[in-house]
């Protein structure tokens, strides 16, 4: 990890290693609360499905449920490591973060990035997962 200063703004680079490539970094704006998460948190979407994993009707959980479904086949297909994961989740949940930006899939808004750290932490992976 580390830091680095751009165009007077500080961004922390986050060791992602192993989710799902071995030298994986993210990207974290304290400023903006924006988390970079790479393919942690991506969703193989169907047409349509809002670019944002969002608070709506004061219900977000069911926002959360109806997307999620679209993210747990990708996690337990390119996540291989179990001790990688809970290294990372470590680190992240330390941080104060308000969007949780994979590059590909919709955007965890507000409640729903906890909501992604729990889920993903408590979700089998690794090269072993019997189906």
């Amino acid at each position: 990890g580390g830091g680095l200063v751009i165009g007077g703004r500080k961004l922390e680079f986050i060791p992602a290693h192993y989710l799902h490539s071995s030298a994986n970094f993210h990207v974290y704006d304290p400023e903006a609360k924006v988390f970079f998460s790479g393919d942690v948190g991506a969703a193989l979407l169907p047409s349509g499905h809002s670019a944002w994993v969002e608070l709506r009707d004061s219900d977000s959980s069911k926002a959360f449920d109806d997307h999620i479904q679209h993210a747990k086949f990708f996690h337990q297909r390119w996540m291989p490591s179990k001790e990688a994961k809970k290294d990372w989740i470590s680190r992240v949940s330390q941080l104060d973060i308000d969007f949780l930006c994979p590059q590909h899939g919709a955007i965890y808004v507000g409640e729903n990035v906890q909501r992604f750290l729990s889920w993903f932490d408590a979700l089998d992976i690794g090269t072993a997962i019997s189906r």
